[in-house]
């Protein structure tokens, strides 16, 4: 049973119930899956890092932001970065003051594959927990995280 929904006493019915406002904001802890509001990509020579936000991509060609609406005060956003180092750092998620951003470093190959998902009309992305299972897609249905086992 939710914990979302206050118990009401029976006489607190039609007009005179209590007002009990809802928690909507995403459960962190959990993944959340979020349409794209706005997409940017900047493509890269591979020879120096980029940087944005204290995010750092070592020999970058590219990368991806995407960004959502807020949600209880947050924008919600990923970044991708493609790299031409051998050792990609791992993938990972956190929540500011202002936004929660999850974060994704993958090889250089995967860059266009990764546009082309990103340019579409229908793009979500999928942020929270440890960041490991971070993503993009084209349908939302196809984001929903894997129920632990």
């Amino acid at each position: 049973m939710s914990t979302n929904y206050p118990t009401r006493a029976q006489r607190h019915r039609g007009l005179f119930q209590q007002f009990s406002p809802l928690n909507l904001a995403p459960a962190w802890e959990q993944y959340s899956v979020v349409k794209a509001r706005g997409v940017r990509t900047i493509a890269l020579g591979g020879h120096t890092p980029y940087s944005a936000s204290g995010w750092v991509v070592e020999q970058a060609v590219g990368c991806i932001e995407l960004i959502g609406a807020k949600v209880a005060g947050l924008g919600q956003m990923l970044l991708i970065g493609f790299t031409l180092s051998e050792q990609p750092a791992s993938a990972g998620f956190e929540v500011t003051a202002t936004d929660a951003i999850g974060t994704l470093i993958l090889p250089a190959h995967c860059f266009a594959a990764y546009v082309a998902i990103a340019a579409g009309q229908n793009t979500h992305f999928r942020i929270g927990g440890n960041g490991q299972l971070n993503a993009i897609g084209s349908d939302p249905s196809s984001l929903q995280a894997p129920s632990p086992v």
